[in-house]
């Protein structure tokens, strides 16, 4: 009797921050057997019905894809337990209140942790289900390497072609500067404490009026670091919820300030002579690619700073300190060598598994491999599955009346281009291309085949 094919789903959210990555985790799954579902997060989750029973991959553990989880456990399929969001944070404390719903991180029937700090804080949790939690690793940094920089390669050189020399400035102020007016948790907390302060928590208000100073240092700063170094390009690239125009006013007046969000952070870090954060994930990766990366702290909080991307910078604590660092970088290689500190990268290994020898995307292979080998999936009845079909599809029309009847036009017009914004509609030739450049490189997946399920859904297979 022929064994089943080994199934597996892979959501993508954000398509700057995930999608490359998951295509070459595909790419390596599908050499091993399996057959790889992968695509806009929203998509295939309205689509849920009508895949094979698979081991799902979510974005993250919150408490909002309780009715997805419970759709994938009727509808036959399996769910792993990954979080893209595991590694910056604040405190422990803050991360599990706001990163793992206590209704949803105990579901998954295994785990797949970034390293082994992401692994020991989901050990210590009160709703651990005891389930195993491997460390694998995480796609995203595999993408980061030395063997896999030449995929960036192209792009780097079009993106100094056009810009010439870059200071990059990364921001994440989502929370408050929101691509949707109407969204932005620390904002809302801001307003709401106008009226009425105490019905806000003391954290989330403390965290709001932080996050608040610092996004007004910055909008200085941009100006002051723009005329410091006129034949540079300031170029400001925002996290992928916020808005843009803030950042162009803060560039005004300076004709070497640009903003701008294509395409994947990491060539972006590669073009540039020097990378500026606060508490980005992009201090982290920065450093991993032995950039000079600034961290802009002219306010600091033990409570609310993230310390980790934060501790692998050099840190400046005014806009001038923050422009001597730049100059005296930008003319030596004192900033690239400050990478070498053996105390940082005691501090990477603890948060990220495997830089070097096999890569995450095969150690996630592995496990999900001998896992779906071991593991009793309960088939769900007849009933069951066909109850949930007919939610799925009642979820689709919902959605699909709402956008057409109930929504105002702005409204629509909005929500129409955030989803574009965070990802657009893709061809076929999008993902054919990242295949193609991952076989020039390693030499690998010539025996995979890809194939369009749906708008923005692919599948990924053997041949």
């Amino acid at each position: 009797m022929t064994k089943p094919r080994r199934r597996l789903i892979l959501p993508v959210e954000i398509f700057n921050r995930e999608f490359d990555a998951k295509v070459l985790l595909a790419c390596f799954a599908a050499e091993r057997g399996f057959s790889v579902i992968i695509g806009a997060k929203r998509e295939i989750n309205l689509n849920l019905a009508s895949f094979p029973s698979s081991i799902y991959l979510p974005i993250n553990l919150h408490n909002r894809n309780q009715v997805t989880n419970h759709l994938l456990k009727n509808l036959g399929h399996t769910l792993a337990g990954v979080d893209e969001e595991a590694i910056v944070y604040c405190s422990q404390e803050v991360y599990v209140k706001e990163k793992l719903g206590t209704i949803v991180f105990p579901q998954p029937n295994l785990y797949l942790a970034w390293g082994s700090e992401n692994a020991r804080i989901w050990k210590s949790q009160k709703n651990y289900n005891g389930m195993p939690v491997h460390i694998t690793g995480n796609p995203r940094t595999d993408l980061l390497r030395q063997e896999l920089q030449p995929y960036w390669a192209l792009s780097v050189e079009n993106i100094r072609k056009q810009f010439g020399k870059i200071i990059l400035i990364n921001t994440n102020f989502g929370k408050l500067n929101n691509f949707r007016p109407n969204k932005g948790d620390e904002k809302k907390a801001l307003d709401t404490a106008t009226k009425s302060p105490e019905t806000v928590n003391e954290q989330e208000l403390g965290m709001a009026k932080h996050r608040w100073a610092l996004f007004e240092h910055f909008q200085e700063m941009v100006g002051q670091v723009g005329r410091a170094f006129p034949t540079h390009t300031i170029l400001i690239r925002p996290h992928p919820s916020e808005n843009h125009e803030i950042w162009k006013q803060a560039g005004k007046g300076c004709s070497n300030v640009q903003v701008h969000f294509e395409g994947h952070v990491t060539p972006w870090l590669l073009a540039s002579d020097a990378i500026i954060h606060n508490s980005c994930t992009t201090g982290l990766e920065g450093y991993l690619l032995k950039r000079p990366v600034f961290s802009f702290q002219p306010i600091t909080s033990e409570r609310f700073d993230k310390k980790l991307p934060n501790s692998l910078s050099q840190q400046a604590t005014s806009s001038q300190e923050l422009i001597d660092l730049l100059g005296i970088a930008l003319s030596s290689q004192t900033g690239t060598l400050e990478n070498d500190s053996l105390h940082k990268n005691q501090l990477v290994e603890q948060y990220l598994f495997s830089l070097s020898g096999p890569f995450a995307s095969e150690n996630i292979v592995t496990t999900l491999e001998n896992f779906d080998d071991t593991f009793s999936q309960i088939t769900p009845s007849l009933m069951t599955v066909s109850v949930a079909k007919l939610y799925v599809m009642a979820r689709k029309l919902k959605r699909q009346f709402n956008a057409q009847f109930r929504m105002s036009n702005l409204n629509r017009s909005q929500r129409y281009e955030y989803l574009q914004h965070i990802f657009p509609e893709i061809e076929y030739s999008v993902i054919q291309d990242r295949i193609e450049r991952l076989q020039h490189i390693l030499h690998r997946f010539s025996k995979i085949k890809v194939r369009t399920l749906d708008k923005s859904i692919f599948e990924i297979s053997p041949n």
